[in-house]
């Protein structure tokens, strides 16, 4: 009898053995599993549509889910800028001149010289001008500056004007129209290609894929501008000098006056003898008519009408 407990005894503590290392064979993959970072299919499956709920609900603050939101719409627009500067006029030329010098050294794909001029006396007045186009980066930094230039410079800024142009609507009317242009000309290429026909068919298509490529190289011109103008700000810069009491120009008509004195005084008697000369023939005309109506009156006893008086005679 005791031998068969001991037998029963080791048969259950054999099988409660065999359950243990198991479960543990069982429960070590899943926990390397879990170490490496690898879900199960069942579980990655519903990891990944918990996510897809949640998201929506993160996204609208609430259950409802967001909406997709519309594009932003593209604006081109182009922007020009004017500034006004009144400096004194010994240093409005080295103002000026550094404006210009700051854009040549930037290079043309910073900024481009559209134009320049200058005119005036530095002894008394002086004014000018610049017009350049810049990259809108490099013409906020260049503007930023002006202000302290010239207040280093003794003047001030006395006037700025800021302009926008929405080319938004002319430059995708001008895209689309290039795009149906383009489609034109494609399809007037493989006709002439795929199907010969007669000369003057061909002709035809011809003088047709001309002009469409024509209106094609216009659009494309007109495209450049207008994004040009929307890459590239207009700035244009004007300079007088700050007004003076007296200058060099203050007694400039005077000097005129007595330089020219003498000149006065020669057109005055040009004058004169052109007058005598204009009238010299309607004296030649004038006077022996005249001389002739005189004489004719004293014949008709002083009465250019009327019976002619009889002279008394003398007894």
């Amino acid at each position: 009898m005791r031998s068969l407990f001991a037998v029963a005894a080791l048969a259950v503590m054999l099988a409660a053995c065999g359950q243990d290392s198991q479960v543990a064979t069982e429960e070590a993959p899943a926990a390397m599993m879990d170490e490496m970072g690898v879900v199960a299919p069942m579980e990655a499956g519903e990891s990944a549509r918990s996510q897809a709920a949640d998201q929506p609900a993160q996204a609208s603050g609430g259950g409802a889910p967001a909406q997709p939101s519309a594009p932003t719409p593209v604006l081109y627009l182009a922007y020009s800028y004017a500034i006004g500067f009144e400096l004194p006029s010994q240093n409005l030329i080295g103002v000026m001149d550094s404006h210009i010098e700051a854009c040549q050294a930037a290079g043309p794909r910073q900024c481009q010289l559209i134009g320049s001029n200058r005119s005036g006396d530095p002894e008394s007045y002086l004014e000018g001008y610049v017009s350049l186009r810049g990259e809108p980066g490099w013409l906020r930094t260049f503007r930023a500056n002006m202000e302290a230039q010239a207040d280093a410079a003794g003047g001030r800024i006395v006037s700025q004007t800021t302009n926008s142009e929405d080319l938004t609507r002319a430059i995708v009317d001008t895209e689309a129209r290039l795009r149906a242009q383009t489609a034109l000309r494609d399809r007037l290429q493989r006709l002439l290609e795929s199907r010969p026909g007669r000369l003057a068919d061909l002709l035809e298509v011809e003088r047709e894929l001309a002009r469409v490529q024509a209106d094609i190289d216009a659009v494309q011109s007109n495209l450049a501008v207008m994004r040009t103008r929307v890459s590239m700000s207009e700035l244009n810069l004007s300079y007088r000098s700050v007004p003076r009491s007296v200058g060099s120009d203050t007694f400039e008509p005077l000097r005129d006056a007595l330089a020219n004195f003498l000149r006065v005084v020669v057109i005055g008697f040009a004058a004169i003898i052109t007058i005598v000369a204009g009238l010299l023939p309607f004296a030649i005309v004038l006077i022996p008519i005249v001389w002739g109506l005189l004489r004719w009156r004293k014949a008709r006893g002083g009465r250019f009408f009327g019976p002619r008086e009889a002279t008394p005679r003398s007894e």
